[in-house]
């Protein structure tokens, strides 16, 4: 049967069928507090009811929180308004933050007292309310009454007999090169993924999911956080992905079944995890960077643990395509989900692969820039990512079109330059940058957490590979700690910013 998206999807109407169906059901959990369909529901209807008080006739509403339940509350209680949700990255400075909220028109933020406090936001939300209302979830629970209860009680049972318009949300890009961006997503984008999703990998009703990425991050949105709900798949929240000893303990005491990250984290995770804490996972999938050949052997020989590769962003709401048990090629991060459609357009000066275009159901509406507005997508979304497409369908991501250095006339991946370095190595702790040269346009800086590392041995391996000495770093840094973003990716623009510094 072929998968059919429907026009008009609200994503609230969608969780409410699967309420009516498994009332009694523990659907979505965090380290503090558990929710059945009939609790969340609840917890929903009422929460509308508030932020309709106070927020009514705002078509955007901004949301500053971290991944508990109560998020996601809010989430679907704008949802059931009929409202856009803005999710603001918390890890962005606030110079960024204000810029979202300046792209968006944001008149009113959601956040929390507690965690501001916690995580030391103080200074940036004091920033925020020179722009915007701010709105603390502590308040709005002080401002339930039994007027509420009782009224989100009864409303609760006769949900779902209102078609509510489509809506929309978005997300915001990192805003590490220029002015974040908005990524307007609707709910038939992100609904239409969710249907990609099981349409193309085995995901049970009995499956647990475990998300420690937080919502501004889109697989943590959809995938952590909207799939459980509209799916009929239990999710455990964790507030922070950083908590590198804390989370294979968790995932053992939720004897969770899914679990998916980013090369980085699983990286240190493998640190502090035992066999015996991972033993339940089924399903491990790493997306955002590239998995890195020892990272993968390490989950393989220690964990028994096959990590399944994917790709994704937050354009395409965010999964493009996945390995999977049954259909998985090494060093690929499979076939494109059902519904998309890819084309690779040549670039000048790259030799192998070509730019990756795509265009499908779950692709964004378009972008929000700064002092601009709306800029809709078009008809094929143009990933930046130089990839090849195998004659079985699996895609090959060589590397981003911005990661490569143009030197002395020659397109050098700063991809390579890494995987060159791991090879020699044995670890994948090397991340390349390419700075401004006036004698050959461009050079290469690597940074490294590996002490002592020996450039002559790294130049005598390229040379014993019989390649180009372009391949060669200008010079080889060592950093303790290499920056991340919140997303867990490498802060590559705050390392090309200290390699101009280190001139």
């Amino acid at each position: 049967m072929t998968l059919q998206i429907p026009d008009d999807v609200n994503l609230f109407d969608e969780m409410v069928k699967q309420a009516k169906l498994h009332p009694k059901k523990v659907i979505i959990e965090d380290t503090t507090r558990s929710f059945t369909y009939k609790k969340f529901l609840i917890a929903v209807t009422i929460m509308s009811k508030k932020l309709n008080e106070i927020v009514k006739n705002e078509k955007r509403v901004g949301i500053y929180l971290p991944n508990v339940v109560g998020q996601v509350i809010v989430l679907f209680s704008l949802f059931k308004n009929e409202q856009d949700p803005c999710i603001l990255n918390f890890t962005m400075g606030t110079q960024n933050i204000i810029d979202c909220i300046e792209t968006t028109g944001l008149k009113t933020v959601i956040t929390s007292r507690l965690f501001v406090r916690k995580a030391d936001l103080g200074y940036t939300v004091e920033e925020m309310e020179k722009e915007v209302k701010i709105v603390y979830l502590e308040d709005l629970a002080d401002g339930i009454s039994l007027f509420h209860k009782v009224a989100g009680l009864v409303t609760s049972r006769a949900a779902g007999f209102k078609k509510r318009d489509s809506a929309e949300i978005i997300l915001f890009t990192s805003g590490t090169e220029s002015k974040p961006k908005g990524v307007i997503l609707t709910h038939r984008n992100i609904y239409a993924n969710i249907k990609q999703v099981f349409a193309h990998i085995e995901v049970k009703e009995t499956d647990r999911i475990f998300n420690p990425l937080p919502l501004f991050h889109s697989f943590g949105m959809t995938v952590g956080s909207i799939l459980p709900l509209i799916g009929n798949v239990k999710s455990f929240l964790y507030p922070s992905p950083l908590s590198y000893r804390e989370i294979p303990k968790a995932i053992q005491k939720d004897k969770s079944t899914i679990f998916v990250a980013t090369n980085t984290f699983f990286e240190n995770y493998a640190k502090f995890a035992t066999k015996e804490q991972l033993q339940t996972l089924r399903i491990v999938v790493a997306g955002g960077e590239r998995l890195q050949k020892d990272v993968k052997e390490i989950y393989h020989t220690k964990f028994g643990i096959n990590i399944l590769e994917g790709y994704g962003s937050t354009e395409t709401s965010p999964i493009i395509s996945l390995n999977t048990p049954r259909d998985y090629k090494e060093g690929t991060v499979g076939k494109l989900l059902p519904l998309m459609e890819a084309k690779i357009a040549k670039v000048e000066g790259v030799k192998e692969g070509g730019n990756l275009l795509l265009k499908g159901p779950n692709v964004m509406k378009g972008y929000l820039i700064h002092n601009k507005g709306f800029v809709p997508c078009g008809e094929w979304y143009n990933t930046g990512d130089i990839a090849e497409i195998d004659k079985d369908g699996f895609i090959r991501i060589i590397s981003r079109l911005k990661r490569f250095a143009k030197i002395a006339g020659e397109m050098i991946s700063l991809n390579k330059v890494e995987e060159l370095a791991l090879e020699c190595f044995g670890e994948s702790v090397f991340y390349a940058v390419s700075i401004p040269d006036t004698r050959r346009g461009e050079k290469i800086v690597m940074f490294t957490t590996r002490p002592n590392v020996s450039p002559r041995e790294f130049k005598k391996f390229i040379k014993s590979k019989k390649l180009s000495l372009l391949y060669y770093p200008s010079r080889i840094d060592y950093l303790p700690e290499i920056p991340l973003l919140g997303s867990g990716k490498p802060n590559y623009w705050a390392l090309e910013n200290w390699a101009k510094q280190a001139k």
